[in-house]
């Protein structure tokens, strides 16, 4: 497999009002490959989302390598940062944030026509793809505001994805859903993934890190341990299985 990520010594300190330098995040190193799915677990303050903001652009770590396809992002200037922001990566975020003047599909197409210059058939063609794929293609010309939470956090899905992203990260993207919207909204991101799209989600749910290849544990800034889920499989028993072992790792992390 190809690696798109590799991650090198990242370090994350954070000042509070000139105390001593909190360590959020402690060397953490590893590579991303095409069309991995990880899922990042870990308790309360382990760094799981100071982690996902440090690798994607959103942050900057204190010290460390972010390697894009060869490239190490942390030298870039924040024009530069931005444009690897709209064309490489894409962003699912626990609130979607959609802008409510626009329609849905006003909403999914606004990156791309930002990176295009303008709309056009192409751009046209893809967003309806993704809104056949997501299940949202007769929500098209609504109003973001008269949307049900599943529904919004679809059209913040098919956002992250028209412009082709090399990775997409996700931040608690299930966590302000009911339990049958976030199984749905995690049954895409399979979907998706087994497309070829690559999928970095943090998660507090064992039920969601199931549904990846991988699980990633964090604990006090550090990468604890990865356990490799393999494939998904949609049986009720593989699926009590992988989250058996997701929980047996956490009540380890816990004690």
């Amino acid at each position: 497999m190809t690696t798109i990520l590799s991650v090198k010594n990242l370090k994350k300190d954070f000042n509070d009002s000139g105390q001593k330098a909190v360590n959020v995040l402690n060397g953490i190193s590893f590579d991303v490959e095409e069309a991995d799915f990880i899922a990042i677990m870990g308790p309360s303050g382990s760094g799981k989302s100071t982690l996902l903001y440090n690798i994607s652009g959103m942050d900057q770590p204190s010290s460390g390598e972010v390697v894009l396809e060869g490239q190490n992002i942390g030298g870039l200037n924040q024009v530069e940062l931005a444009d690897v922001r709209l064309h490489k990566f894409g962003y699912v975020f626990q609130q979607p944030h959609l802008i409510p003047s626009l329609t849905v599909k006003e909403n999914i197409i606004l990156a791309a026509s930002i990176r295009n210059k303008k709309v056009d058939s192409v751009i046209d063609e893809k967003a309806k793809n993704l809104m056949e794929l997501t299940g949202i293609n007769e929500l098209a010309d609504r109003d973001t505001m008269s949307l049900s939470g599943g529904q919004a956090q679809r059209v913040s899905i098919c956002r992250s994805f028209m412009n082709d992203p090399k990775l997409v990260f996700a931040d608690e993207p299930t966590g302000s859903l009911n339990s049958k919207s976030s199984e749905a909204i995690m049954n895409l991101f399979v979907d998706i993934n087994q497309k070829g799209s690559t999928i970095m989600i943090v998660t507090h749910d064992p039920l969601v890190a199931a549904k990846a290849n991988q699980v990633w544990f964090l604990l006090d800034g550090v990468l604890y341990q990865k356990e490799r889920l393999g494939p998904w499989d949609k049986s009720q028993a593989s699926v009590m299985a992988r989250k058996n072992k997701i929980n047996d790792i956490m009540s380890e992390i816990e004690v």
